[in-house]
């Protein structure tokens, strides 16, 4: 259910999409790439990482709680059932612990989106982050649709939520 936000935008003009996905690519993307080799690290980004994106493909007024568990189904279809977004980011994100809900490292699990062993789901970032890479591909070719829905989310969104840019000019 959509509710009104009481949020004020920041700009008049929304920023060009390719400016959009460029800021995804240079810095939330080569940053997950950069930090792979620390699952952990590489995996709160990677959450923090589909909350933006998700914030961008979804309604302004969509509840932002829902934004990243429709991402996860429609883009990353592998983790939509383990409520994967909830559990990441109040207990991983905030706290910086998983409470024993999810174990999340590099070795192991190389062949399986994630494997529950006694109610605890065990997440192979490098393998999360193949998922999460295609899922991006698959982001990207919808928000480049002229006058698409999600082309149009983008642009509004942006109005409030503005990527970052480089502002370094050689």
């Amino acid at each position: 259910m959509s509710r009104l936000k009481k949020i004020k935008p920041v700009r008049d003009i929304p920023q060009d999409i390719e400016t959009i996905i460029n800021s995804f690519e240079k810095f939330a993307f080569s940053d997950i790439k950069y930090t792979q080799p620390k699952p952990i690290a590489a995996f709160i980004l990677s959450i923090c990482f589909i909350e933006q994106l998700s914030t961008f493909l979804y309604e302004f007024n969509a509840n932002d709680n829902e934004k990243p568990e429709r991402f996860f189904r429609r883009y990353m279809p592998e983790y939509k059932d383990i409520d994967l977004y909830d559990k990441a980011r109040h207990r991983l994100v905030h706290n910086y612990s998983s409470r024993y809900q999810f174990d999340i490292d590099n070795r192991g699990h190389e062949n399986v989106p994630y494997k529950i062993i006694n109610d605890v789901i065990h997440i192979n970032t490098d393998v999360f982050i193949h998922y999460l890479e295609i899922a991006f591909e698959k982001a990207v070719k919808d928000l480049r649709i002229i006058d698409g829905e999600r082309y149009n989310n983008a642009l509004e969104n942006s109005k409030y939520y503005p990527v970052l840019i480089d502002t370094h000019h050689e």
